[in-house]
């Protein structure tokens, strides 16, 4: 069987937009963590995983904006985060699958003056919310098995990492001849991931 090269998208928020990072992966290399984000492309057991516990917690790989380690790790205590952020391959059960699937309810228009400054992109600017819905998919990473899906809707437009009541950002950077106008999805709050992910995980 010929070698096979994966990319591993390793998503961060940055500014509130989803930041990635790229790990290349060949199949001789030794097996971590990683791999196990070829279950989001084609569902197939894994060997090196370990079997679903009958009772939590059971240690999960989240693959699609989850970077808890460096973003929210105040979100979990240190034991937690290796139930929810396993760095060894031989003890993750779960694998979740994190994806946006469509486009949700308009949130509000955020207008922006021109730059007192003259800082090129300056001028009137209106960037459209709108939340966006994402499907966690669960599987058991020992079989393969899909467990459970279920939808929510992401409304993350700022760096905070819980909700705010006002969702515009302070600014907006555009270019002096870009369009004067965009329409922006929300990304997932990793709370609203964890939340619900939490019955598989700790059920």
């Amino acid at each position: 069987m010929r070698p096979l090269i994966r990319w591993v998208i390793c998503l961060a928020v940055a500014l509130g937009v989803g930041a990635g990072g790229y790990v290349l992966l060949k199949d001789d290399e030794p097996f971590t963590v990683y791999r196990y984000q070829a279950m989001c492309e084609k569902p197939q057991g894994f060997d090196q995983a370990a079997p679903r516990a009958a009772s939590g917690p059971r240690p999960v790989f989240v693959y699609g904006f989850w970077n808890v380690r460096d973003e929210s790790p105040e979100l979990f205590d240190p034991a937690a985060l290796d139930v929810w952020d396993p760095t060894d391959p031989a003890k993750v059960q779960l694998v979740a699958c994190v994806d946006k699937v469509g486009r949700g309810d308009f949130v509000k228009s955020c207008t922006y003056e021109p730059d007192p400054f003259g800082i090129p992109g300056g001028g009137d600017f209106r960037s459209d919310l709108y939340k966006a819905t994402y499907r966690v998919t669960v599987y058991e990473a020992r079989t393969g098995r899909r467990l459970a899906s279920s939808e929510f809707a992401g409304d993350r437009f700022r760096p905070e990492k819980t909700p705010q009541a006002e969702p515009c950002p302070r600014t907006a950077l555009t270019h002096d001849k870009g369009p004067r106008f965009e329409q922006r999805e929300a990304d997932p709050y990793i709370q609203q991931i964890r939340d619900t992910l939490q019955p598989h995980v700790t059920g």
